[in-house]
């Protein structure tokens, strides 16, 4: 900085900016990369040819940090690279006006396709609306959606949670918490948990007891979760599902500082399969790599096929956070 002359905050911008234009990735605790070969690329793209690559963008709320997105970005790299096709990375930081901000570049770049990971249920169908209108494949990952003429490839929620519920049933518990900390009425993928949830207990015979779920956290301090779980202590409850691996790992923690024993004490599991040591739903992301590439391909022909959803099917991973109701 002082060779050049420029400021931290600067630097950091410029490194922010590259990031949303597909050049540089971040890996939490390692530092920012280069996109592989993305200036030959881009110097390919400037002089259009029979040979020139489709650039595919996918726009993701977060950096990634788990192996699960990392291995699923490179299965769809490879597959779109055997046909000359290449993936730009567009990190979002879950900002809604960054998001539009991004979308509106791509809109002005030879685009053959988005994938796009929503910060929240109002995805931009007006900016959406115009990579379709021009024949442009969009893809919506994550969160459910309605919309006929966009993709739309997800974990089969419902059934994940469905069997993240029965396994708990299993195990001799009858007073299970759903616990969320996004609001449930905001966020798609975890009202279908949600539903998954219910009709396991539904089909055990179980009525559902209100206070026994978490719509909604409205604060997420250590000492919050700790209040959290006196509450549902004292009112009999013995297990906790989560709305993902996140909010499942950050339970286990407060516990801790309670002298609880997960799962001894209370047993808890996530969704997203994250860590190693928390009962969980692996959402078989390679596997919805396989269809995001083949969907990228496909729109590469003249026999593509129709938007469609496509449901991956969600596998039940037990591990050391949950155990025997003691009750």
């Amino acid at each position: 900085m002082e060779e050049f002359q420029v400021s931290r905050i600067t630097a950091k911008r410029a490194i922010t900016e590259l990031e949303y234009q597909g050049i540089l990735y971040r890996k939490r605790g390692v530092g920012s990369f280069v996109v592989r070969d993305i200036f030959q690329r881009r110097a390919k793209m400037s002089n259009p040819s029979s040979n020139t690559p489709a650039v595919f963008a996918f726009l993701l709320p977060y950096t990634f940090k788990e192996n699960n997105i990392f291995n699923m970005i490179a299965k769809i790299n490879t597959k779109i690279n055997s046909s000359n096709g290449f993936l730009s990375l567009f990190i979002t930081d879950g900002n809604r006006s960054k998001e539009r901000m991004i979308l509106k570049q791509l809109l002005e770049q030879n685009i053959a396709g988005i994938l796009l990971y929503p910060s929240s249920t109002d995805f931009h169908l007006d900016l959406l609306n115009q990579f379709v209108f021009r024949n442009i494949p969009v893809i919506i990952s994550d969160q459910p959606v309605t919309t006929p003429y966009l993709y739309n490839v997800l974990c089969d929620n419902i059934t994940g949670a469905r069997k993240l519920t029965e396994h708990l049933l299993s195990l001799g518990h009858r007073k299970i918490c759903f616990f969320s900390e996004k609001s449930i009425a905001c966020t798609p993928s975890v009202a279908e948990r949600l539903g998954g949830y219910l009709d396991a207990l539904r089909n055990a015979g179980l009525s559902t007891e209100p206070e026994y779920i978490i719509p909604k956290v409205t604060d997420s301090s250590e000492e919050s979760f700790q209040q959290y779980i006196r509450t549902l202590k004292s009112s009999g409850v013995t297990a906790i599902i989560c709305e993902n691996d996140g909010v499942a790992y950050r339970l286990i923690k407060a516990c801790d500082s309670m002298a609880l024993k997960v799962p001894k004490d209370i047993s808890i599991c996530g969704f997203c399969n994250d860590y190693d040591n928390i009962t969980s739903i692996c959402q078989n992301e390679e596997l919805m790599a396989e269809h995001i590439g083949d969907i990228f391909l496909e729109s590469l022909t003249p026999d593509r096929n129709l938007p469609h959803k496509v449901l991956v099917p969600a596998t039940l991973c037990v591990k050391g956070s949950t155990g025997e109701c003691a009750e």
